[in-house]
């Protein structure tokens, strides 16, 4: 499998509404409804093509440096942390630094937690508690890889999209109509690198899509990828916090 661009993927969703023969408004409300993201995962899951001049984009586990004079609680672990001029740039729908890095540290067992950008040339100090980020990061320390991506909301379905409803409504020809088109946008969108870390896009929230109560998604970690735990995190916030980079001010969910 090979990496495709957003707008390759929202050409893909066209394409195959026409070979179905859907009316143009209702394939083109699933093409809106696509977000780009940034997915992370490790070298091996990185598709071929980008392997020869891969560059690591974030760290999992080990030290993390962090302003001076910033105080973070002991038991709170670092977790994650990104090279922002390594990862792509203008592929987000996001604000999302661009220089400096970020230091992500949470805790699998609770909500809450620090998302710390340290632009370039700030005075750190190192940060380490081998007793809780060693344990929490059982996977860690190793790089992650930056790789474009799409996103489609979790549940797609009809109601997503006003045209598709109305088309099908009454109609199960029609109805079956839509439902395969979503089936393939779904499979245009799986990847085998989605499913690590994610910057951006819609969010992958089994239960509680955080969309749904105004927020947009920052940073999702999957603690599989980060200790193998069957949990995930999900740092969010309102578009006004994230454009303002009002980070103080972001929710960290943590779903299990």
């Amino acid at each position: 499998m090979t990496a495709t661009t957003h707008e390759a993927v929202r050409d893909a969703v066209r394409d195959a509404g026409r070979a179905l023969g859907l009316p143009d408004p209702v394939t083109e409300g699933f093409a809106r409804l696509l977000r780009p993201c940034v997915h992370l995962c490790p070298y091996e899951a990185l598709p071929e093509e980008l392997r020869k001049d891969a560059r690591p984009a974030a760290r999992v586990g080990g030290p993390a440096r962090i302003p001076q004079g910033v105080d973070v609680p002991d038991y709170v672990p670092h977790v994650l942390t990104l090279d922002c001029a390594a990862l792509p740039t203008g592929v987000l729908d996001v604000d999302f630094p661009t220089e400096g890095h970020v230091a992500v540290l949470t805790e699998s067992t609770d909500d809450g937690g620090f998302f710390l950008h340290v632009p370039t040339g700030t005075e750190t100090v190192e940060r380490h508690r081998p007793e809780r980020d060693d344990d929490q990061t059982r996977r860690g320390p190793f790089p992650l890889y930056a790789v474009p991506g799409t996103t489609c909301p979790r549940w797609l379905d009809r109601s997503h999209v006003a045209e598709a409803a109305d088309y099908a409504e009454g109609d199960e020809g029609r109805a079956g109509l839509v439902d395969r088109l979503i089936e393939q946008v779904e499979s245009l969108v799986d990847v085998e690198w989605g499913h690590d870390v994610q910057l951006g896009g819609h969010s992958p929230a089994w239960h509680d899509p955080l969309e749904d109560r105004g927020d947009v998604l920052l940073v999702a970690v999957p603690w599989g990828t980060v200790s193998g735990d069957d949990l995930i995190t999900y740092i969010s916030g309102t578009p006004e916090e994230i454009a303002e980079r009002r980070y103080d001010d972001l929710a960290f969910t943590l779903e299990s």
